[in-house]
């Protein structure tokens, strides 16, 4: 089994609005099975049965909300948690954790292993999604740095692509890393049959890591793993009831942050790294990466483990249909529809959505435009 988790929560989300808004992002929303998302991937990562530290890394205005909305005093291991003064993407993201677990014995650290998380994906079964992982540590431990393929069912444009090679182990030798396509290219994918959907999640040695973050971008690990880990904050969250440590001394990471890139670990190593191997994963995930994608959640009955029911039409405290066919529902109050077909309705935190299921993506079109009118506060 892997010996550490490490959780990245720092994203905005804003692909959901309205029910994810800055000051309550994708991450800390109930999908509507009665957990927020960050709530199953810790609990999920507890699944793993990893014996070392849970890691959350997020942004220092998320600390309260992960106290809030973590549901970590159910957890039987408190995570640490490490805040970033600004969102730099995963690439430093990645190394301030693994600088953490390095601190106190470098060289022992180097040959363990580390699950990295999204916090704001859906995946199930869990039981599936952790014999993965086993198969992923096997080849991170021989030197691999691994991620986690998923079996196109569609020609997605809204996904990365890995193109998969030769055998190697448990997993396959990544051939190449592929942007998102257009949608011509993505059937040509799906035709193929060699390309995965990139997950987004790894597993590696901290070792490794290290070494190509070294190699590759100086510029992000350098900086990172000179920071100082003898010191912390606490913070409390505005439930009141649950107060969250953060690791680290957040003025020497501060300083820190204003010099680094912003730039992912994919585009910074995976995709230029000789190391790279895929995992073709045997459990369903969804990164929610829209409401026509959350709506595929419920129809698909991916929600159906979480602490309440989710219906196939989706989330709402009423919902009355009268010849109304293919629509999807968000909201907290009662809505009826009448006579629509493939319509997304989104009515959360006193701002209603309304949009056609496959334009869904305009919805960060939305958000840009309050933005510029000066509307942030609806953001």
């Amino acid at each position: 089994m892997v010996d550490h988790v490490v959780i990245l929560a720092g994203g905005t989300g804003t692909r959901l609005w309205p029910a994810s808004l800055r000051s309550r992002p994708k991450q800390f929303m109930d999908p509507g099975n009665g957990r927020t998302l960050i709530e199953s991937t810790l609990r999920r990562a507890v699944a793993t049965g990893a014996p070392g530290e849970l890691v959350v890394v997020t942004h220092v205005d998320q600390v309260a909300a992960l106290g809030r909305y973590g549901g970590i005093d159910a957890l039987p291991k408190t995570p640490v948690v490490i805040a970033e003064p600004q969102a730099k993407n995963t690439a430093p993201a990645v190394a301030l954790a693994i600088s953490y677990l390095s601190r106190d014995d470098a060289l022992r650290a180097a040959d363990e292993t580390v699950l990295v998380l999204a916090s704001d994906h859906v995946i199930a079964p869990d039981e599936a999604f952790v014999s993965d992982v086993e198969r992923a540590d096997q080849l991170a431990r021989e030197g691999r740095l691994v991620t986690f393929g998923i079996t196109p069912t569609r020609p997605e444009t809204g996904y990365g692509y890995i193109l998969a090679g030769e055998q190697t182990g448990p997993g396959r030798v990544v051939d190449a890393f592929k942007e998102k396509p257009d949608a011509i290219t993505a059937q040509r994918y799906l035709d193929d049959g060699g390309y995965l959907w990139n997950s987004g999640m790894f597993v590696f040695r901290i070792g490794t890591m290290a070494d190509e973050l070294q190699r590759l971008v100086p510029e992000v690990m350098e900086p990172i793993s000179e920071l100082p880990w003898d010191s912390g904050t606490l913070d409390a969250s505005t439930s009141g009831d649950l107060r969250i440590g953060t690791a680290g001394d957040s003025w020497a990471i501060a300083g820190t942050y204003l010099r680094l890139p912003n730039v992912s670990l994919d585009r910074a190593v995976m995709e230029k790294s000789g190391c790279a191997a895929v995992v073709e994963a045997g459990f369903r995930w969804n990164d929610v990466g829209s409401w026509d994608e959350m709506a595929k959640l419920h129809e698909d009955g991916l929600l159906a483990d979480g602490a309440a029911p989710a219906g196939p039409h989706g989330a709402a405290a009423e919902l009355v249909l009268v010849e109304a066919e293919g629509n999807f529902v968000f909201s907290d109050l009662p809505v009826a529809l009448c006579g629509v077909e493939g319509l997304c309705v989104v009515v959360k935190n006193g701002r209603v959505l309304v949009t056609k299921r496959e334009r869904t993506q305009l919805v960060k079109k939305v958000v840009d435009r309050l933005e510029n009118r000066g509307r942030g506060d609806l953001v």
